[in-house]
């Protein structure tokens, strides 16, 4: 009779300690005696996750409670640590912790001890949460982030309903009126939406069913409409850089992301489309100054880029301190003073000018780690609760290096939580596998079982071999041929994109430029002040841009109805421009000109103020709207994205 071999192995029904069930679910054990039970060792995780979830769902509407929901998820950590004597840290939050040590190096020598403390603790805590974040369990981990999903579509819903009237100057340099939602300012709605539209786009395409992902598509809407009414260029790359991020890490994401893609670009299609006046010109006004950032004369990044140089170059090894740069404003020289930099608009040179050379180490650090994390996530197969941080803090990343609104205590717990997300790149992953090979069809169920052992007691082994039937597989060529349809409609959609321009109409805008001065300055009098002149140049600028008067002009030209006319105030200047638009250059500038010789004549009436043309319109230097190359390339765009997502999608089949 054969003997069996067998191995030691542990007793049934028991587990290691620390070790989590095959369904997920943490076992509670005692170091001594084995297995307790569900009993108390269920609690501190569970505290943990609530704390999160309240920390991801209520920062954006209650700041002030960030610190002490993260002073209690630090506490509760710190429980758990003692609780199960393990502090094993992924180097990422190894590496992170370094932020809260370099902030705290600065403080002895800070501009502003105080405040430096303060953001020192408040690092301190978001750090103890992300280190919090990476002892839970998948389920757990996937339970924060989806409630910072939440968080961001309820945010994105408020922000696109509370959009005020939007307005742009400088050639849309400066924009009023934009989405902000809870945030204080657009630009920390556009920070927020980067951290978490990865998550959101990967959360979306999870369902297999397609009915499920098409209404958590829809979810993404309101997410994508947020990012673009905040009307933030350094949000909009940031954007772009998460999403291609996130494609690396999750290739089976192409289909979905080619599909928003080419929606986004169908968006813009459809606000050139729509005219040259109102919101959609101002969004497009706003596309075109990412070609020319610096034309806003509000914006004073040159000024605060060179002001952290300065700090930096004074304070070398520890900087002035976190929140330092505000202070350091008002004890220069600088044109600053009045209105003080709350940080140095660009990741770089605040953590170089708060934290000198210490900080700048770390930061370095930090760089390679993720740099190392993003390869490991491009070249291995990766869960989205690790590559959609991942492509968040990428993206963040981007927008630092022309913005950086974190000191909103929301943006700052929703970093630190991907941090803590992201740490799990390093823990071992599988190799990406290539294109599995379709098994041949078989028959017969047993002939897909060989090679087949048999063994009895008294004859010696013998292997059984059966070769499985050769079957043609369709699959190839279904895949070969699902080009066909998308080029189909590609061609005929571009055929129609390019007729449909032809014939669309197009107006020219001509512009002239009235200049006002006081009246009294020219008599040697100076009695109207130039806040005053700039308030009566206002004025002007409505009466003239007043719907029924332009209407009285054009009548009196005898052009067509469709002609318009807007009148507008150069920033701090008692300038007004008007911007004239008809079907015809020579009658747009008729009209340009017929209003500036109606803005002398009103001043004419006018003891304050003199109005003088300084540029009339020329028929021959007029703008045509909507510009025809920028639809047919948005056009020719959206068609090529959404026919390479049609091909991906018929190829997967």
């Amino acid at each position: 009779m054969s003997t069996v071999a067998t191995r030691p192995g542990p007793v049934p029904g028991a587990t290691p300690q620390g070790s989590v069930a095959g369904d997920g679910r943490e076992v509670p054990t005692d170091r001594a005696h084995g297995a307790v039970g569900p009993a108390a060792p269920y609690a501190l995780p569970d505290a943990i996750t609530g704390a999160l979830v309240v920390l991801a769902l209520g920062a954006p509407w209650a700041p002030g409670l960030v610190l002490p929901v993260s002073l209690l998820v630090a506490v509760l950590w710190g429980l758990r640590v003692v609780d199960t004597r393990r502090l094993a840290l992924p180097p990422l939050v190894v590496v992170a912790a370094g932020i809260p040590l370099a902030q705290a190096a600065a403080v002895p020598t800070a501009v502003d001890p105080m405040r430096s403390a303060v953001l020192t603790v408040a690092s301190a805590l978001g750090w103890a949460c992300a280190a919090a974040l990476t002892t839970l369990t998948p389920r757990r981990r996937a339970v924060v982030l989806g409630s910072l999903v939440v968080s961001l579509v309820v945010v994105s819903a408020q922000a696109s309903t509370d959009l005020g009237g939007l307005t742009s100057r400088a050639g849309g340099s400066v924009v009023d009126g934009r989405a902000q939602g809870p945030f204080a300012q657009p630009n920390e709605l556009g920070a927020y939406v980067v951290l978490l539209l990865p998550m959101c786009v990967a959360l979306a395409a999870r369902p297999r069913s397609r009915a499920a992902r098409a209404l958590l598509g829809l979810v993404v809407v309101p997410v994508l409409a947020a990012l673009a009414l905040s009307l933030s260029r350094g949000a909009w790359m940031g954007a772009a850089a998460a999403t291609a991020v996130l494609v690396l890490a999750l290739p089976r994401l192409v289909p979905a992301v080619a599909i928003a893609l080419g929606g986004v670009s169908t968006a813009v299609l459809g606000l050139a489309l729509l005219g040259t006046t109102g919101p959609a010109a101002v969004v497009l006004s706003r596309i075109g100054s990412l070609g020319d950032p610096s034309r806003s004369p509000d914006d004073h990044r040159p000024q605060i880029w060179e002001l952290a140089l300065d700090a930096a170059a004074h304070r070398p090894v520890t900087g002035v301190g976190a929140g330092g740069l505000e202070t350091w404003a008002t004890r220069t020289d600088s044109a600053l003073t009045l209105e003080t930099p709350l940080h140095a608009h660009n990741l770089v040179l605040t953590v170089l000018s708060e934290t000198g050379a210490v900080g700048a180490l770390v930061l370095v650090a930090l760089a390679l780690v993720l740099l190392h994390g993003l390869w490991r996530a491009a070249t291995s197969t990766t869960s989205w609760l690790v590559a959609a941080p991942l492509a968040g803090l990428a993206g963040a990343a981007v927008h630092g290096l022309i913005d950086m609104p974190w000191r909103n205590p929301a943006l700052t717990a929703a970093a630190w939580l991907l941090a803590g997300a992201a740490a799990h790149v390093h823990r071992p992953l599988r190799p990406r596998a290539e294109r599995p090979t379709v098994t041949p069809r078989t028959t017969r169920a047993h002939d897909q079982a060989a090679p087949i052992s048999e063994t009895t007691d008294h004859a010696p082994e013998r292997v059984v071999e059966r070769a499985p039937e050769r079957v043609v597989d369709p699959t190839p060529a279904r895949r070969r041929r699902a080009w066909l349809l998308p080029t189909v409609l590609a061609f005929l959609a571009s055929a129609g994109l390019v007729a449909g321009l032809y014939y669309l109409p197009t107006q020219h805008e001509a512009t002239a430029v009235v200049g006002l001065r006081s009246e009294a300055a020219s008599e040697g009098q100076a009695t109207t002040g130039p806040d005053e002149l700039k308030l009566i140049a206002q004025q002007y600028s409505v009466a003239l841009s007043d719907e029924a008067a332009v209407d009285e002009l054009v009548d009196e030209l005898g052009i067509p109805a469709t002609s318009t006319a807007e009148a507008t105030v150069d920033p701090e200047t008692t300038t007004v421009r008007i911007a004239a638009r008809s079907d015809d250059p020579q009658e747009a500038s008729d009209l340009a000109d017929r209003i500036a010789r109606s803005a002398e004549a009103r001043a004419d009436e006018d003891p304050q103020v003199v109005a003088t043309t300084l540029s009339t319109a020329s028929p021959d230097h007029t703008r045509v709207t909507p510009p025809k190359p920028l639809l047919l390339a948005c056009g020719l765009s959206a068609i090529l994205v959404l026919a390479v997502g049609l091909w991906l999608l018929r190829r997967q089949r």
